[in-house]
């Protein structure tokens, strides 16, 4: 499982690295998005008497933008299969974008972005995290990413990585030449 982490983390410094800076943002603009996400990923207590558990789930999340350019605000709601049983979780979300990933010039094109994530989630088996992590949004339509989460009433971490695809109507890019 290290292997995995650190070669996401070798992938994402190599996109961020290879941003250009230019004026032209194409994510992050006015108005909302609703993403469908896939999670996958297991709760574990740390050297306690519980062992490592699957989970998976389903979500919804609207998101709508409050700063342009840089901050979304939203929700999620979804069921989650964890400790052999299926529950509700819903909560608040944000995302905050760290960087733009483009193309080189002349007409450097945004194709995706680097997100900072964070939700607080409460269950329907009393579970009640708090967490983040960080996500790559891709052309506007794919996002995947991983995140953490401390269920701070049952004493367990949340690790999941997610994959979601964004239904919101794709925005016409206008090329911009310098």
């Amino acid at each position: 499982m290290p292997s995995k982490t650190s070669a996401l983390l070798l992938v994402l410094f190599f996109f961020s690295s290879a941003a250009a800076q230019t004026k032209q943002v194409t994510e992050f603009t006015r108005g909302g998005i609703l993403l469908v996400k896939l999670n996958n990923g297991f709760t574990t207590g740390f050297r306690s008497v519980t062992p490592d558990l699957y989970t998976g789930g389903l979500a919804l999340s609207p998101q709508i933008t409050v700063v342009v350019n840089r901050l979304r605000l939203g929700a999620n709601a979804g069921m989650v299969y964890n400790n052999k049983r299926i529950s509700g979780l819903f909560g608040p979300a944000a995302a905050l974008k760290l960087a733009d990933l483009r193309t080189q010039k002349p007409m450097a094109l945004a194709f995706g972005n680097i997100q900072l994530l964070a939700e607080a989630n409460w269950g329907t088996h009393r579970q009640r995290m708090a967490g983040g992590g960080i996500g790559l949004e891709l052309l506007q339509k794919i996002q995947i990413g991983i995140t953490a989460q401390r269920d701070y009433h049952l004493n367990q971490w949340w690790f999941q990585s997610f994959i979601a695809y964004q239904f919101n109507k794709t925005r016409k890019v206008q090329p911009q030449f310098e």
